[in-house]
């Protein structure tokens, strides 16, 4: 376990990596930080400072200076950012300008934290000028990462945060990491020991047990840094996301569950997880954006196929996903009044938005979704372009979804099978099924009606009318059918697909040659409370809406209309003559 964590360490950077890190082990080690590493701000040499008993017992401010790597004779003494330089400066300012007054008479303990090793050349150096700067009541200490390993094994991975057949878990996972079929189990099950398993199923009130979670959370926050800094190593960022995405599924039902939504230490730690989910996504955006913009880029000009759409559409989701925690991002930093931030994320977001829109039209089989659950997929990425005014690219794509997928219906060849299994797939794609079987993967549709629906948001009328008018000759026999969540899916949504355990299936679905009439059954329908309203989840009510979009890629849970239908409704206002305000 010592070796990973060092590995692990050694691939950290020094600003918002390894400065995020030590806080938590400090903590642990019952140091408590009194100041922490800010961009921008004059902090006269000192990165973290914290205050607590040192190995006598003896109440001690301690002042670190983090560097990453191993630490040479240039990274000593080699310019105002070396640490020789910056051990002067400590002296010579912080401790006169900086030390709180209730701390002015603790003794001062200065570490050097690196994620290295002191190397050779620069120990005399080093060693000289402690044994010439060393008082009564001045020390100076050097951590390396051999240091921190130990220190991070017992205190943030010890018995009562892991145990030891979690321990093994965690190696076989970063064993596998690497491998395309591997699908995360073992890293999943350590999860959900800490996250799901832990608990009795009554509120967390007590603040020992609340203390407890936190520490599990923050537990699980180091297994996913883990996890991802070993896929990255290993080219395999897909599995970094998937882990990103459960972490984040299960933190925020661990909360929900133990009804600590007000607490702020669990919400601070449930922020972290996602931070660093967060940053997965940037790097896998990174990685893959030049493969989006190229021709073919995911499909390497093997023609259209079931694998290859496969694949399209998992790219197609993951790429909305990452869209829509950015447009997430600007909604909250507008609330905050932080305009510089909302500004920064919606640029972003529509950045992913337009590399969304390349890859589809790089990827012919984009227009030719072969699962009907790829209705997740198109909701997801219709949402994105919809909140970016991606109108016309949208209507474009509806163009040739509209126009593939009647066909496929119709002559009963590649079209999106009912049952989402790989198998039925491939039995169709080489011709072994036969005309009963068939019809049996094609006897309903979830993706046909998310296409009229988002038709309309979009403003492209002429594809609802289109698929509408098709239904007799493409569409016989089949049920188009939506899933809408209730009061139940709260209860499941973040851990298992939703589905199967809670909601209202609508089927047998008609749609009325007049866009008012079908509105007016939508309003309705609201109205009747046979449906619930986005408020009856608390990722939508009390944090962040995204959660929800990343439960249904995760869990492959069908995308609640109840999201698309307030767009609905304000974009066919004028349909519906006195019934909207």
């Amino acid at each position: 376990m010592k070796l990973i964590i060092k590995e692990f360490l050694s691939q950290l950077r020094e600003s918002g990596e390894l400065d995020r890190l030590l806080p938590d082990l400090l903590a642990r080690m019952k140091l408590i930080p009194i100041s922490r590493a800010q961009v921008g701000v004059r902090q006269n040499g000192v990165d973290i400072a914290a205050v607590g008993k040192d190995k006598n017992g003896i109440k001690t401010l301690y002042l670190f200076v983090l560097k990453v790597g191993d630490l040479g004779r240039r990274d000593w003494d080699g310019g105002v950012n070396a640490v020789r330089a910056t051990l002067n400066q400590i002296q010579d300012s912080y401790l006169h300008t900086s030390v709180r007054e209730e701390h002015q008479t603790l003794p001062v303990r200065v570490v050097i934290c690196s994620t290295g090793e002191l190397k050779q050349e620069v120990q005399q150096d080093y060693t000289g000028y402690i044994n010439g700067h060393t008082t009564s009541n001045l020390r100076f200490e050097f951590w390396s990462g051999d240091d921190l390993a130990d220190m991070i094994d017992a205190h943030l991975l010890d018995e009562y945060a892991i145990d030891p057949s979690q321990r093994a878990d965690l190696r076989r996972a970063i064993a596998l990491i690497g491998s395309r079929d591997y699908d995360l189990r073992h890293a999943y099950k350590i999860a959900q020991a800490l996250l799901i398993d832990s608990h009795d199923g009554a509120p967390v009130l007590s603040n020992t047990r609340r203390r407890l979670f936190v520490r599990q959370m923050k537990t699980v926050a180091l297994v996913l840094e883990v996890v991802f800094r070993w896929a990255d190593e290993e080219g395999n960022l897909l599995n970094a996301f998937k882990m990103g995405e459960r972490c984040c599924l299960w933190a925020w039902e661990a909360i929900r569950v133990r009804d600590v939504f007000k607490y702020r230490p669990a919400i601070s730690a449930f922020r972290d997880i996602y931070q660093i989910h967060h940053r997965i996504c940037a790097a896998y955006f990174d990685k893959l954006k030049p493969f989006f913009w190229a021709r073919d880029g995911l499909s390497g000009f093997t023609g259209e196929n079931a694998l290859v759409t496969d694949k399209v559409f998992e790219q197609i989701g993951i790429l909305a996903e990452i869209g829509l925690m950015q447009q997430h991002h600007a909604e909250m930093a507008l609330v905050e009044g932080n305009e510089v931030a909302a500004a920064l994320a919606a640029a972003n977001a529509d950045g992913v938005a337009d590399t969304l829109i390349a890859a589809i039209k790089n990827n012919a089989s984009s227009g030719s979704p072969r699962y009907d659950g790829n209705a997740i997929e198109l909701s997801l990425a219709f949402l994105l372009l919809h909140l970016t005014d991606k109108h016309e690219a949208a209507k474009q794509w509806l163009d040739d979804l509209a126009s593939r997928v009647s066909f496929a219906f119709k002559v009963k060849q590649h079209f999106p099978v009912a049952t989402d299994a790989f198998d039925d797939l491939v039995a169709m794609e080489v011709g072994e099924l036969s005309e009963d079987q068939v019809e049996k993967l094609r006897h309903l549709s979830t993706l046909v009606p998310t296409l009229m629906y988002w038709s309309l948001i979009m403003g492209h009328d002429e594809v609802y009318h289109c698929l509408r008018d098709r239904y007799n000759s493409a569409f016989e026999g089949v049920c188009l059918q939506l899933w809408y969540a209730d009061d139940l899916t709260e209860s499941v949504i973040y851990r298992l697909p939703a589905q199967y355990e809670s909601g209202t299936t609508e089927a047998l679905l008609s749609f009325p040659e007049q866009i008012g009439d079908l509105l007016r059954a939508d309003i309705k329908k609201a109205e009747s409370k046979a449906i619930v309203s986005l408020d009856a989840l608390s990722a939508v009510k009390q944090g962040p809406w995204v959660v929800i979009a990343m439960a249904c890629r995760h869990f492959r849970t069908p995308f609640p209309p109840q999201f698309w239908m307030p767009f609905l409704l304000q974009a066919k206002a004028g349909d519906v003559p006195g019934q909207m305000n």
